[in-house]
């Protein structure tokens, strides 16, 4: 009897266990996946003004339903990517030298 005791009991650790492994919550897209290039020739025109919002940011919201845009700059070019996972807020510019 304390044979299938111990038995069932470990069978239940291991459910349990299996139960709160599945229920954890997925892993956040990769930047890979958030992150996609406006596309043209854009780069420029649309960071290259120093405002808040850019010009960037503006039209990924308006045109491409993104929650945001940024500017990356390259050694040669700049490129605006929309990022669809994460809204940039004021205070994550505030070191950007954007004039408010």
């Amino acid at each position: 009897m304390a044979m299938a005791t111990k038995s069932v009991s470990t069978f239940s650790i291991f459910f349990i266990l299996f139960l709160v492994i599945i229920d954890m919550p997925e892993i956040e897209a990769q930047d890979s996946e958030c992150l996609k290039e406006y596309g043209g020739d854009v780069g420029f025109s649309f960071c290259a003004p120093r405002i808040y919002p850019s010009f960037c940011y503006q039209n990924c919201v308006k045109n491409k339903g993104a929650k945001s845009g940024k500017c990356v700059w390259g050694s040669t070019d700049v490129k605006c990517y929309c990022d669809f996972c994460d809204d940039v807020t004021v205070s994550d510019h505030s070191n950007d030298g954007y004039a408010f």
